[in-house]
């Protein structure tokens, strides 16, 4: 039976979802944010009908929404806070889809959080929203693996894909789905990722620093300084060598700092006002010193 859909979201982690919905079932329109976006890229490509509006809780969208009579909303990395009446207005429910094994990582940033502790499992979520964030009772979960240099990037472009897959197998099978209540004991936070975390401390283990940098690459990516110039950090790799943190302590083939404890391979960098490089690249271009600080 094919179901009457409204989609919302955003995002890219969102267009696997739109795009296996909108083959199986009826996508009635998509509801996007007012800036441009892979949703709304997305959306176009397909014929969907497009709403975007600047502050979806109005009367007015309120009421252009109950008129399309949707049986669910589907929901992935929307971006807005959505009111109680806003979430009543389907038929069956407001179903989010979330990347995380709720009520872990509930929050604004699960999977670079995942990454940031080092786990090594991650996973995706389908709930029936309420008007408390990341709350709803539990439809459908799906455990996965996390890479040991996976980034955020490729992380989230994997579960996206899962993420579909997960979304399209709760709509089919809705009407037999048991929603069962978040288990409070497991309840963590994944907050956004703020500016000041950007920025490498050298004195930290290497571990550490291996897993921040892979939680914020592609975007908004790790920085230190060379030379007084801000140098990015797109991939980088762990090293068993040491040395004094933040000192070059290898420049030949390879770019390897010092930290608290081990080190750290950079393997592709971006330095200040230039295109992203590989290592050897850097080399060449830089030529670092052994014994050269980054601070």
């Amino acid at each position: 039976m094919k179901r009457k859909i409204i989609f919302l979201g955003t995002s890219s982690f969102a267009c696997p979802s739109i795009e296996i919905l909108h083959n199986n079932h009826n996508l009635l329109a998509v509801v996007a944010s007012s800036q441009p976006s892979p949703v709304k890229t997305l959306a176009y490509k397909l014929g969907i009908k497009v709403f975007d509006p600047v502050t979806p809780n109005t009367p007015e969208f309120i009421s252009t929404l109950k008129d399309m009579e949707a049986e669910f909303f589907c929901l992935a990395a929307y971006g807005h806070i959505l009111s109680g009446e806003f979430l009543k207005i389907p038929k069956f429910a407001s179903i989010n889809l979330h990347p995380s094994l709720l009520p872990a990582y509930r929050g604004a940033a699960p999977l670079q959080w995942a990454i940031l502790n080092g786990d090594k499992n991650s996973g995706i979520t389908t709930f029936i929203m309420d008007e408390k964030i990341d709350h709803g009772k539990i439809l459908l979960q799906e455990k996965m693996e996390i890479g040991e240099e996976e980034t955020f990037g490729e992380l989230e472009t994997r579960t996206s894909k899962i993420g579909a897959e997960l979304f399209l197998k709760t709509i089919d099978n809705f009407d037999s789905l048991t929603p069962m209540p978040q288990n409070m004991e497991n309840l963590t936070k994944a907050p956004k990722i703020t500016k000041e975390m950007r920025k490498i401390d050298w004195n930290k283990p290497a571990k550490e620093i291996f897993n921040l940098i892979r939680a914020l690459s592609p975007t908004p990516l790790t920085y230190t300084t060379l030379r007084n110039k801000e140098l990015e950090i797109i991939r980088a790799g762990y090293s068993e060598l040491s040395g004094e943190p933040g000192k070059i302590i290898q420049n030949k083939g390879k770019v390897i700092v010092g930290t608290a404890k081990d080190g750290i391979e950079l393997k592709i960098l971006k330095p200040q006002a230039k295109k992203e490089q590989t290592a050897l690249d850097f080399i060449n271009g830089y030529r670092p010193e052994i014994g050269e600080s980054l601070k």
